[in-house]
């Protein structure tokens, strides 16, 4: 009996290669992947060397990450956030990936302003519904205005699409010290 069938490890985790990665993880039974995106763009081969690493691996990839700074920006920055966005979508999907994580802005660039950040993140889920994806946005813990899964929690709900909710890290809930029973008022179908 495999005691890590169903349970997935992050590339970021670990150093080297994206394939010694992924038989690294293969090998000590895992069947799921959290992809890094550099580990797609950084690949000596290319992307499409990546993607193919990817399915050859036997891995289910569960997600992907990290669109940072997308939120909130305007003028040329946001048309670039924009750019990027697409590529990791369209990276996201080749390697089968259901979930793109993006984390709340740190940018001094970023507006405070809780209605554009959701229509940002509502403008980035609408363009992850072609492709069959969730977008996953998570509070940092040292972000510049949403630094909270209930402030992430607050922006998605403006946001109002279907497939935007909020990522979960344990790390920026106990670092922004933010009292666990307010987990209760976030909808669980929501959790990507």
């Amino acid at each position: 009996m495999n005691l890590l069938d169903g349970y997935g490890m992050d590339t970021i985790t670990m150093a080297g290669p994206l394939e010694a990665k992924l038989d690294a993880m293969k090998s000590v039974g895992f069947s799921q992947v959290m992809l890094m995106a550099r580990d797609l763009v950084g690949h000596p081969g290319g992307v499409k060397a990546a993607v193919k690493a990817v399915q050859e691996s036997g891995l289910r990839p569960t997600g992907f990450q990290v669109l940072r700074d997308f939120e909130g920006l305007s003028g040329h920055l946001h048309s670039y956030k924009v750019d990027i966005a697409k590529s990791m979508l369209e990276m996201c999907a080749a390697t089968g990936s259901k979930v793109l994580l993006a984390c709340s802005s740190t940018s001094r660039h970023a507006t405070e302003d809780l209605d554009l950040i959701a229509k940002d993140l509502k403008k980035l889920a609408m363009m992850a519904i072609p492709l069959g994806i969730k977008v996953a946005y998570e509070g940092l813990s040292w972000g510049r205005t949403v630094n909270e899964f209930t402030t992430s929690w607050d922006v998605v709900c403006r946001a109002d699409c279907p497939n935007l909710g909020i990522g979960i890290d344990s790390f920026h809930i106990f670092a922004a010290k933010t009292p666990l029973d307010a987990i209760e008022d976030i909808d669980p179908d929501r959790i990507f």
